[in-house]
């Protein structure tokens, strides 16, 4: 029996591949380029409460990431940001480039804004902008120096902890339980999943 006739396939037209993706950690599949709303051929926006997740302050970190080598100009970097309320303020988070195809960023939503219902769509995004490299290693020194200041604010808060205990001066000692360290990371834990920007203000208490 001969065999049967095979008609031949036309190939698919080419597709570009997506410029980039996100994974919320523990919170969601990859969301590539495509599901976001291109604002113009540099910007796009992803609207968190809808697209992701209502109650968008569970979501702690995501990662961002190029989708394969090349896939960048290297004189390019892509800078992620994010917007809430009724704020015009585009707050820079991290980036990814060529050298750098992948980043896990800690979103650390800003405070005051939270409304414990579901808020309106719009009113929480995240944006992802195509920037000159040289511009976003300035922003990524700024971060660093936030960085900085987040670890004087730790130990200036442990140091407090500490100091809690001490009754009586023993010289330039501190005479603290042996288990206080343990008692201050389970405390500090505790406020900073509450309140990621506790210690902003308590350092006007300082």
């Amino acid at each position: 029996m001969a065999a049967p006739f095979v008609q031949p396939v036309a190939p698919a037209p080419a597709v570009a591949p997506p410029l980039f993706g996100v994974v919320f950690v523990g919170k969601s599949f990859p969301i590539p380029e495509q599901a976001w709303t291109r604002i113009d051929a540099t910007h796009w926006v992803l609207d968190v409460c809808t697209q992701v997740l209502p109650t968008y302050w569970e979501l702690k970190e995501l990662t961002l990431f190029l989708t394969q080598p090349n896939i960048l100009d290297p004189s390019l970097a892509l800078g992620l940001y994010l917007k809430i309320g009724n704020s015009n303020e585009w707050l820079y988070r991290g980036c990814v480039h060529q050298g750098h195809p992948a980043e896990l960023v800690p979103l650390q939503w800003p405070s005051g804004e939270q409304d414990a219902v579901y808020p309106a769509p719009g009113a929480v995004q995240i944006g992802v902008s195509v920037e000159p490299a040289a511009e976003i290693v300035n922003k990524e020194g700024s971060k660093l120096a936030a960085r900085e200041e987040f670890a004087k604010l730790v130990g200036v808060d442990l140091f407090r902890f500490m100091e809690s205990f001490q009754k009586t001066a023993v010289g330039d000692h501190l005479v603290v339980p042996a288990n206080a360290l343990d008692r201050w990371f389970l405390r500090f834990q505790e406020k900073y999943r509450k309140d990621p920007d506790f210690l902003a203000r308590d350092k006007e208490k300082l």
